[in-house]
């Protein structure tokens, strides 16, 4: 299914409403049975800005993303990933680039009266 080199967004599910988003954004290393592991960059919601931030370090992860508390999203092969941001406006969170590709990664659907 995952082949080396491919690109994910791994979304934590958030289990509690408290819960702040966490991000996990790079290339498959090797993919087993429901077991990834992967190479990149993680991103958190700054708490006082609220904006997402990234931290520096690059990490290799090992995850089951049949666990049921990822979200995982393939990413089109033509992405660069060092180009790809999070945009935050309003409610709206948003993985974009500056090439047109566009991923809404909002939660919920809020209803301006």
């Amino acid at each position: 299914m995952l082949e080396s080199g491919d690109l994910l967004l791994i979304c934590y599910r958030r289990l509690f409403s408290n819960d702040e988003n966490r991000f996990f954004l790079g290339t498959v290393d090797d993919y087993q049975a429901g077991i990834v592991k992967i190479t990149g960059h993680s991103f958190l919601r700054d708490s006082v800005t609220g904006q997402m931030a990234e931290k520096s370090d690059l990490a290799t992860k090992i995850l089951s993303i049949s666990s049921g508390t990822l979200i995982v999203y393939q990413l089109p092969a033509t992405l660069a990933l060092h180009n790809l941001r999070f945009e935050q406006k309003m409610m709206k969170l948003t993985l974009l680039d500056d090439q047109g590709f566009a991923l809404d990664l909002t939660e919920k659907t809020y209803r301006q009266n």
